[in-house]
């Protein structure tokens, strides 16, 4: 179970660019992710119609694969590492 909870801060010009960043990184996971997909057409039996099915062209979950997009999402990281650990799960 995740809790979050609402605090007043008066940090906000500090936190955007951490915010920015941190939302950057997700999106070139994603963007990740999505370029190692193929999609496969099946028909589906009886019917006229087909269904895609993505399939990934690498290991999604290996520890080398994750290593690696880690480390290219370090490169001009100003901030600290868990931040990326967590765009990356």
């Amino acid at each position: 179970m995740l809790r979050s909870y609402s605090l007043q801060h008066e940090r906000g010009e500090e936190l955007e660019p951490l915010l920015r960043e941190y939302r950057d990184a997700v999106n070139r996971v994603l963007e990740e992710l999505w370029d190692n997909i193929e999609w496969e057409k099946r028909k589906i039996p009886g019917k006229k119609q087909y269904r895609l099915l993505p399939k990934y062209k690498v290991d999604i979950h290996s520890g080398k694969y994750k290593k690696k997009l880690r480390e290219s999402l370090l490169q001009e990281w100003p901030y600290a590492a868990h931040w990326v650990d967590s765009a990356i799960k």
